[in-house]
């Protein structure tokens, strides 16, 4: 019964968590929020999007790729369009 359980559960190395941290690290050198809250984002969305994969395949899939290709899609994304745009809106005071 007890083999039957953790077979059917969910399961996370500590490496993938590592990693995130790494990517989020990583961002929080920008020193901007923006940034940094975009790529927290994005991994949370690429984890969902893994577990949700997971329940629909049933069977054993790698964590990181999707959460590491969002979050350096959205940083990427956050740093060069949304930054600038945001630094530009501020500079006219325009608010939205």
């Amino acid at each position: 019964e007890e083999e039957e359980e953790e077979k059917s559960g969910v399961k996370l190395g500590l490496g993938d968590f590592i990693f995130y941290s790494v990517l989020v690290g990583k961002v929080a050198t920008a020193n901007d929020w923006t940034t940094i809250a975009a790529c927290y984002v994005a991994i949370l969305i690429g984890l969902a999007c893994t577990l949700l994969l997971l329940s629909i395949f049933r069977k054993a899939l790698p964590a990181l790729p999707i959460s590491i290709f969002f979050g350096i899609i959205f940083y990427f994304v956050t740093s060069e369009v949304l930054d600038p745009l945001v630094n530009e809106l501020n500079d006219r005071q325009i608010f939205l």
